[in-house]
């Protein structure tokens, strides 16, 4: 089974650029938004090295929405290839 970790400011942005580049996407999981975008970091790479896990890179402009940053987990069948 692969998976991957993410933080976004934007989670239905992010879940729908890595739903075009993973296949079967699925057993998302979303955390509480974090206090702010270095704590979500920091949640990131705890669990990037506690579950031996990739990262999945954010492709969202922040500079003009309002951001709540938030850590994510999926499970998928491998990338699409695109």
């Amino acid at each position: 089974m692969a998976a991957r970790l993410g933080v976004t400011p934007d989670i239905e942005t992010s879940k729908w650029q890595v739903e075009r580049a993973f296949k079967n996407t699925r057993n998302w999981k979303v955390t509480k938004p974090f206090a702010s975008k270095k704590d979500a970091n920091s949640w990131l790479t705890e669990k990037k090295e506690e579950m031996k896990l990739e990262i999945v890179k954010q492709k969202i402009d922040t500079s003009r929405i309002r951001v709540e940053w938030r850590g994510f987990y999926f499970e998928h069948d491998g990338p699409t290839g695109h």
